[in-house]
Order: C-alpha cells, then sequence, then structure tokens
C-alpha cells in the first residue's frame, strides 16, 4: 500500500532536521523499503506543505547518513543501511573517500545554491558577459577535448558566480572552496562525460541567472552539485581511484 505522506505533515512542520528523523524512522521500520523513490522536492513540498528547502535539507541529511541515494533523472531512492563501504549511517562510519565526498558535498550544497540565488539578483550586464565568455571558452576547449583547460574553467565558473553575488566574502569562501577540492580536478579523475555533464549543468544555472530568476538559480545548481556527487561516487563504487579532495563541478 502507498504510503500516505500527510500522515507526517505535523512532524514535518518542525522543520528539515525533524522530518528527517521521522523518514528515517519509516525507513527503519520498512515501510519505505530499499528501492523506494522518494517524491520529488516539489512533490513532497505540495504534500506536506513545508518549503522545498526545507524538504531538500531533509534529504540531503538523509543522504549523509547512507539511507538515501539521490540522482538526477532518478530522484531520491531508498538505499537502506546495507552499504557500509559508502553509505554509512553516520559520517564518522564512512571509509576516507566516502566521508570527504559527503563532507565536501554537503558544504558545497550548503554554500553554493544560496549564492547562484543571490547571483540572478544581483548580477551585472558584466557579470553575465563574464560568464557567458567562460562557457565560450569551455565549449571551445572541449571540442578540443583539452581537460586541464575544463578543469580550470570549471572553477573559474563557480567563482565567477559568487563575484556575481557582490559579496567579497563569499567570493573568498568560494575561492577557499576551489583550493579543498582542487586535488581532485587532476585530469585522472575527469572523464569526457562528467565534464560534458558538468558544462551542460552550467548553461542551465547561468539561463536561470540570466533571467533573473533565483529560485530557479538555486536549484539548477543545488541538481548540479547532486549530480556531481553522484557521478563521484560512482567511481569510488567501480573501484576508480579515490579523490583526495572530491567535489569538481
Amino acid at each position: 500500500m502507498p504510503l500516505d505522506w500527510t500522515l507526517i505533515a505535523p512532524e514535518a512542520a518542525l522543520g528539515p532536521d525533524r522530518l528527517a528523523g521521522r523518514l528515517q524512522g519509516l525507513i527503519e521500520d520498512g515501510r519505505l523499503a530499499p528501492g523506494t523513490r522518494i517524491p520529488s522536492e516539489r512533490e513532497l513540498a505540495e504534500k506536506l506543505r513545508i518549503s522545498r528547502a526545507s524538504v531538500r535539507e531533509a534529504l540531503r541529511e538523509l543522504e549523509l547518513r547512507g539511507l538515501v541515494n539521490r540522482k538526477p533523472g532518478r530522484g531520491t531512492i531508498v538505499t537502506g543501511a546495507d552499504r557500509p563501504d559508502l553509505h554509512a549511517r553516520q559520517l564518522g562510519d564512512m571509509d576516507d573517500a566516502a566521508r570527504l565526498v559527503h563532507e565536501v558535498m554537503d558544504l558545497r550544497s550548503a554554500v553554493e545554491p544560496p549564492v547562484a540565488a543571490r547571483a540572478a539578483v544581483r548580477a551585472t550586464d558584466g557579470d553575465l558577459q563574464h560568464l557567458a565568455d567562460l562557457l565560450s571558452r569551455a565549449e571551445a576547449e572541449r571540442e578540443r577535448d583539452n581537460r586541464t583547460a575544463l578543469i580550470e574553467l570549471d572553477g573559474a565558473f563557480h567563482v565567477a558566480v559568487a563575484k556575481a553575488a557582490h559579496n567579497p566574502m563569499l567570493t573568498r569562501l568560494l575561492e577557499a572552496t576551489n583550493e579543498w577540492v582542487g586535488p581532485s580536478r587532476d585530469p585522472q579523475y575527469q572523464s569526457t562525460e562528467r565534464l560534458a555533464t558538468s558544462l551542460r549543468a552550467h548553461r542551465r544555472i547561468l539561463a536561470a541567472i540570466i533571467s533573473h530568476d533565483s529560485e530557479a538559480a538555486a536549484q539548477a545548481m543545488a541538481d548540479h552539485l547532486v549530480e556531481v556527487q553522484g557521478m563521484i561516487i560512482d567511481t569510488l563504487e567501480h573501484g576508480g581511484p579515490a579523490p583526495t579532495h572530491p567535489g569538481t563541478a
């Protein structure tokens, strides 16, 4: 029998932490079995009459606990706790590579979507032109299959989004984050598919910023980071090299 999501609405209204706890309880008692697809952020927010931001934070917390797997195109899938190597219940139980993936991407997911939202509101014509120029250069380097240049332009795009928010402290934070994830930008951790996927995501982010649609910009950035995390974890799952500092996007 399908779960009646409205039954958890009163608890969900208390905030993302309470929602995450309620969903974890449903997973642990088997009402949300492994393989179950949780409704999208928008659908769940409407059913529970709460903000999408609260739903997003709750699902991110479940992902950190290793209870769900979030991938664009597939949605949020319940995994349970049967994969301790990559999906341990607590960050402290993860192996070093998986823990680093979750910690860095959790930081980026907390910071970059709201930064993109601010950029959509505050970006000047000069900012928009600079972002467009970075994407044009990336397109040219993709045609040349110049991964080194693509990786540099990838990081530059995210910093440029922060600069378009016109808050020097946010820019400094993104620049620091770039340093932390820098080693993962080594070409050995990149694939043509990953770089092409990031480039498509950057186009969606820029389109939202150009439209001055703050919600769409935040969502595009959030989706992009979920996608990147999924690709990194797929690399780890299939025996690829573990990034020293994951999070390239």
